[in-house]
C-alpha cells in the first residue's frame, strides 16, 4: 500500500525554485533515504510531506487522503517529523513535549503514555534528558528527543531530518538499531534525509535531489 504520494509538486520561495514537478511514492513499511546538500530542499521535502509547507502546485497524499483534506487529528496520526534542530517547546520539559500532544490527540492515560515513552528513552540512552528543558540540550540531544517523540507517536509516516548528523559511531549505531526495530514492529514508513558520511545501507531505496527533482541512487 502506498503510504506517501507526492504528485507533480512545485515549490518556490520568491524567485527560488526548490522543486519542479516533484513526484515520489513511498510504500507502507518502506525506508527511503534522501541524500541532500546545502540548501537543496531536503528539509523542505520533509515539511511538504508533513503538511508544514504548502506546495505552489500539485498534491500530497497520505494513504489515499490529501493533506489538504485532513483534520488536525488525522494529520497527527498520519505523520510526524523529527526536526534537525528546534521542534521542542521551551515552556515544557522534554518529557512533556512528548506526553502532552499524546494526551491531547489520543485517549491514552498518563500511565499508558509513560509506558510508551520510558522504554524507548532507555533504549536510546536519553532517559536522564527527559526531566530537562529543551534549552539544556545540545544539537544531537535535540535530534534524539525529536526522534523519540516521532517513534512514540507511531504514525503511518516518520520524517527524519538529518537525524544522524553529529553523532558518535556508537550513538548512531544504537539509534539506528532502535529505529529499525521499532519500524519493523509497527511497519511505519520512514523518509530520512542524509548527508555525506551517514549510513544508508539499511534503506530500501536511496534518492538524491537533482535539478529540483528526486533521482534514484540505489
Amino acid at each position: 500500500m502506498t503510504c506517501l504520494q507526492i504528485d507533480n509538486v512545485d515549490l518556490r520561495f520568491n524567485d527560488n525554485v526548490v522543486f519542479r514537478q516533484l513526484n515520489l511514492r513511498v510504500n507502507s513499511g518502506e525506508i527511503v533515504c534522501v541524500e541532500t546538500g546545502v540548501l537543496d530542499g531536503g528539509s523542505s521535502l520533509l515539511k511538504l510531506a508533513a503538511g508544514l509547507c504548502e506546495p505552489d502546485d500539485g498534491n500530497i497524499i497520505i494513504e489515499g487522503l490529501s493533506l489538504r483534506d485532513m483534520t488536525e487529528q488525522a494529520r497527527f496520526k498520519a505523520t510526524c517529523m523529527a526536526f534537525e534542530d528546534g521542534g521542542l517547546l521551551s515552556i515544557f520539559t522534554n518529557y512533556n513535549n512528548i506526553a502532552f500532544p499524546m494526551l491531547y490527540h489520543t485517549r491514552m492515560s498518563e500511565k499508558e503514555i509513560a509506558e510508551h515513552i520510558e522504554p524507548l528513552a532507555e533504549a536510546l540512552a536519553i532517559t536522564e534528558l527527559l526531566a530537562l528543558e529543551p534549552h539544556q540540550l545540545n544539537d544531537v540531544q535535540t535530534r534524539m528527543m525529536n526522534l523519540l517523540r516521532a517513534m512514540v507517536f507511531r504514525p503511518k509516516l516518520i520524517l527524519l531530518d538529518e537525524v544522524q548528523s553529529g553523532m558518535s559511531h556508537e550513538m548512531r549505531e544504537n539509534m539506528l538499531n532502535v529505529l529499525l526495530r521499532e519500524q519493523q514492529a509497527h511497519q511505519y514508513a520512514v523518509v530520512m534525509t542524509v548527508t555525506a558520511g551517514d549510513r544508508t545501507d539499511f534503506a530500501d531505496r536511496v534518492l538524491a535531489i537533482h535539478n529540483h527533482q528526486l533521482e534514484e541512487v540505489q
